[in-house]
C-alpha cells in the first residue's frame, strides 16, 4: 500500500490556488493507474455540471482498451487534495468533507473502494485519523491527501468505466466561484493521451465564466450548444485571477463543449467567475455589468435617471430585449455578452429570485446630486 501511495503522489502534483479571505475545498481529478500498465484510454467524456449553485457534479465516462488476450486487474487511484483557507479540514465519516456521491461502475458493476490518508511532506507515510486530528490541532491546517483506491479488472478489448462524484465549489473575496480540474493525470495511461476527448461544462443559465487557456489555444476550439458568446483574451487585467488572457464564455442558456482527438493535456482546467467590486463609486455608463445572475453588484448611487434605467433593465438585457431608448441601446449593445432577441417579450414571472430582489433594492438607490 505504501509503495502505491508514494507513486500516486509523485504523479499527481498540482498548485492549489486560493485567495486570502476565501476557501479552497477541492479539485476535480482523473483516475490513474498506480503502476505501469498496458491499458489505454480510448475515449473520455468528462461532464461538469454546477448544481444547487455551490456544487459541481462530475461524471466521467471512460472507454478503456486492454490489448492483452487475458483480463488484467490493476490498482486504480483517485487523489483529492485537502481543503485549505476558511474550511473544515477533518474527514467526514472517513471521507473528504466536501465530496460525496463517489461511485465507480466498471462494465455495469459497482466497484468497492477504500480511502487512505497520505502525508504531503512524506509520500511514503500513511496517516491514521488520530494522526490527522493531532496535526490539525497543532497547525490548524491539513497536511495530507485523500487517496480513493480500488481494484479494476479490465477484460480484453474495450471496457466502459463510469466515475461520478460531487464536490463543493471554492470561492473567495475575488471569486464568486472557481474550481480546478486536473487533466494531465490522464497522461499516465499506456497511450500517454486520450484518443478521443470530450469536455462538457454546464454552469447554468445566464452565467459568465472564464477559463485559462492552458490546454487550448483559442475559443474557436470550443462550441456553445445553446445561446451565448465566447471571447479570447477577455480577462486580461483581473487581479488575482491567475488568468491573464483568460477566455470568456457568456452563456444565456446551454452548455460549452471542447473536443479533441489524440488529446495530450499539458495544463489543467481552471474556471472562475469573478466578483465585480464597485468600490462605492456611483454607477455610470462606463461601469461594466456582468451577465451572471449570481453576481449582481450593489450600488448606493447612480449618476442620473438614465443610468438608473440601465440598472433596472439588466434582467431584460440578459434575455435579449431590444431597446429603443438611446442610452439603454448604446450601453447594452456595447456589453460583450448582449445578444439581441427580436422575439423576446418580457414576462414578470420569468425573473429569478435574486433578480426580483435586485429590482427591489434599486428602489432605495440614490441619484447623485448635481452641484
Amino acid at each position: 500500500m505504501k509503495g502505491f501511495l508514494f507513486t500516486l503522489l509523485i504523479l499527481l502534483q498540482s498548485s492549489i490556488l486560493f485567495a486570502n479571505d476565501g476557501a479552497y475545498f477541492m479539485s476535480g481529478n482523473q483516475l490513474v493507474p498506480i503502476k505501469e500498465t498496458s491499458v489505454q484510454v480510448s475515449k473520455e467524456i468528462l461532464s461538469l455540471k454546477r448544481v444547487a449553485n455551490d456544487f459541481l457534479e462530475v461524471t466521467v465516462d471512460y472507454t478503456f482498451f486492454n490489448p492483452e488476450k487475458t483480463s488484467k486487474t490493476i490498482l486504480v487511484g483517485f487523489e483529492a487534495f485537502s481543503p485549505s483557507g476558511d474550511a473544515d479540514f477533518y474527514p467526514k465519516n472517513g471521507q473528504h468533507p466536501y465530496m460525496n456521491d463517489f461511485t465507480v461502475n466498471l462494465n455495469q458493476k459497482i466497484l468497492p473502494y477504500e480511502i487512505s490518508y497520505v502525508s504531503t511532506e512524506d509520500a511514503k507515510k500513511e496517516l491514521s485519523l488520530k494522526d490527522i486530528e493531532n496535526t490539525i490541532k497543532e497547525f490548524d491546517y491539513a497536511e495530507f491527501y485523500y487517496v480513493y483506491h480500488f481494484n479494476a479488472t479490465f477484460q480484453p478489448g474495450e471496457n466502459r468505466l463510469v466515475h461520478t462524484y460531487k464536490f463543493r465549489l471554492s470561492g473567495s473575496v475575488d471569486y464568486l466561484y472557481n474550481f480546478e480540474y486536473i487533466l494531465t493525470a490522464a497522461n499516465r495511461w499506456a497511450n500517454n493521451k486520450i484518443d478521443d476527448f470530450t469536455l462538457t461544462i454546464d454552469m447554468g443559465d445566464y452565467q459568465d465564466f472564464y477559463i485559462n487557456p492552458t490546454f487550448f489555444k483559442s475559443v474557436d476550439e470550443w462550441s456553445i450548444n445553446g445561446v451565448g458568446k465566447k471571447v479570447d483574451g477577455f480577462m486580461k487585467e483581473y487581479r488575482h485571477s491567475n488568468g491573464e488572457n483568460a477566455a470568456a464564455f457568456f452563456v444565456q442558456k446551454g452548455i460549452v463543449q471542447f473536443k479533441k482527438k489524440d488529446f495530450h493535456p499539458k495544463g489543467e482546467l481552471f474556471l472562475f467567475n469573478p466578483r465585480y467590486l464597485n468600490y462605492q463609486k456611483p454607477f455610470d455608463v462606463d461601469t461594466y455589468l456582468p451577465l451572471s445572475t449570481d453576481s449582481d453588484p450593489y450600488f448606493e448611487e447612480v449618476t442620473d435617471e438614465n443610468t438608473l434605467k440601465v440598472l433596472q433593465n439588466l434582467p431584460y438585457a440578459r434575455r435579449g430585449y431590444i431597446f429603443n431608448n438611446s442610452v439603454l441601446k448604446n450601453y447594452y449593445e456595447n456589453v460583450p455578452w448582449y445578444i439581441p432577441n427580436k422575439d423576446y417579450v418580457p414576462k414578470p414571472d420569468e425573473l429569478e429570485e435574486n433578480e426580483i430582489k435586485w429590482l427591489a433594492d434599486l428602489k432605495k438607490i440614490k441619484i447623485k446630486s448635481i452641484k
